[in-house]
């Protein structure tokens, strides 16, 4: 989103923003994400749409050292890849954490955090984020 956030804006993409939402198909039982029509497997139309608990692990990572400066009070910024329980992969920003304890194949789960202010209005968007399950 942009500077031109406004409640309405974060009202439509409330699903986006606070669910992690996926598909599985009824035919093969694969889980994809994002959400598409037909699976990606065996093309069926046959699909569900399903919610994520949120739980995973961290595949992979990468620590931002450098970043822009509407997100100075963020650095370092960790990005992580995810592997989450239903089956599927996710990119995430990882948190809660000292970069130091990041480790292949911990546990993590999806909390809401806050992701921008924006300046013009005051309007704080809120969405999800990952951090360590212990």
């Amino acid at each position: 989103m942009s500077a031109r956030d406004s409640p309405q804006r974060v009202w439509r993409l409330r699903d986006t923003l606070y669910r992690i939402r996926y598909a599985r198909c009824r035919s093969c039982g694969h889980s994809f994400y994002p959400p598409r029509i037909s699976c990606t497997k065996c093309s069926s139309r046959d699909i569900e749409l399903m919610v994520s608990k949120g739980l995973g692990s961290l595949i992979e990572y990468t620590i931002l050292y450098q970043v822009s400066s509407r997100l100075q009070d963020s650095a370092p910024l960790v990005i992580g890849l995810i592997r989450l329980d239903e089956g599927f992969n996710i990119y995430g920003q990882i948190v809660d954490v000292d970069p130091r304890d990041l480790r292949k194949g911990m546990r993590v789960e999806a909390t809401l955090r806050r992701l921008r202010i924006d300046g013009a209005s005051g309007l704080i968007t809120y969405g999800l984020k990952f951090r360590p399950s212990y």
